[in-house]
């Protein structure tokens, strides 16, 4: 049962569902049926018309939906995407965000992503202040350098690369957030960035996580050029799906900002973590970036140091006053 405090969070505070407005539900095989019919329950209590769209089950994260989807998308006003597999950053949500779609990007939910106490049972408003913070102080740095215990140490440039704040709320026209997701990154300047990431807590939607056991991520020329880890296949197989020799391109760095979020099977909780950070390959369009690879595959980390101009904006996972 999905408690009716954190359905009100995603329908009334997170999109402001509005009567008689077509509400679009993008869903696929694998999309948990308790949320979908909470959310088809509340919408239509709101008075609204939910509009169910069943899709392929992708496995690229970053696919772009049917034709059929993309002009159904066209033509919303609000869509929430429900899909097992990321498809945010495609072309088609860009499209209809552009044209003023109301967009809550919530791929791989569950139920108990709605728990009391978990990552939707949170006040947006206060994050987005916290988000916002960070998101400006990556736009006004040059160099970031990135830490954590388990041996992560990334550095390179993201001067004159604007800062993302993701931070859930999604009520103006053409706002796109994900929820339960609460984050702030960048995109590095590319072929800046060089030296070791260590994924300890999951490769986002490329099979079910968290990892067993850490892998290591070796980049120089801000591109990935080698790992270390009985699963870095989920990633290196995922890049060679996409038959694209850009996806080697990191493409983001991020940290999570979202109090109640742990890292779990989950990957848009996991992704959300306060204290973890994530970085991307491929695709950088959306991020402030220049690649327009075929993907964007997400890899987190946790007990995040950044240092953003020598000044640290987050030690161990904890948050500093710089921001």
């Amino acid at each position: 049962m999905i408690p009716e405090q954190t359905l009100s969070t995603v329908l009334d505070h997170c999109l402001t569902v509005r009567a008689n407005e077509e509400v679009v539900l993008l869903i696929d095989r694998d999309t948990d049926v308790d949320v979908i019919e909470a959310l088809v329950a509340g919408i239509e209590e709101r008075r609204a018309v939910p509009v169910i769209a069943r899709m392929p089950r992708y496995v690229i994260p970053g696919s772009e939906p049917p034709g059929g989807i993309a002009r159904l998308l066209d033509g919303s006003t609000a869509a929430i995407e429900l899909t097992s597999t990321f498809i945010g950053s495609s072309r088609a949500r860009q499209r209809a965000t552009a044209g003023g779609t109301r967009y809550l990007c919530m791929p791989g939910v569950v139920g108990d992503t709605f728990r009391l106490g978990g990552p939707l049972d949170v006040d947006f408003d206060a994050l987005k202040r916290t988000t916002l913070a960070v998101a400006d102080a990556w736009s006004r740095a040059d160099t970031y350098r990135l830490t954590t215990p388990g041996g992560t140490d990334l550095a390179g440039s993201v001067r004159g690369r604007p800062g993302r704040a993701l931070y859930g709320i999604a009520r103006d026209e053409g706002a796109y957030m994900c929820p339960p997701d609460v984050e702030a990154g960048t995109a590095p300047v590319e072929a800046s960035s060089a030296g070791t990431v260590v994924i300890d807590g999951d490769f986002l939607f490329m099979e079910r996580g968290p990892v067993s056991q850490p892998v290591a991520l070796h980049i120089e020329g801000g591109h990935l050029v080698g790992s270390d880890g009985d699963e870095a296949g989920r990633l290196l197989d995922m890049i060679a799906r996409c038959h694209d020799d850009q996806m080697s391109n990191l493409a983001e760095v991020s940290l999570g900002l979202n109090p109640r979020g742990s890292i779990g099977p989950v990957p848009m909780e996991t992704e959300s973590t306060l204290g973890s950070a994530h970085i991307a390959f491929g695709n950088s369009i959306a991020y402030g970036g220049t690649v327009d690879a075929a993907a964007h595959l997400d890899c987190v980390m946790q007990h995040a140091t950044l240092i953003l101009d020598g000044r640290p904006v987050m030690i161990d996972g904890e948050m500093t006053d710089e921001a």
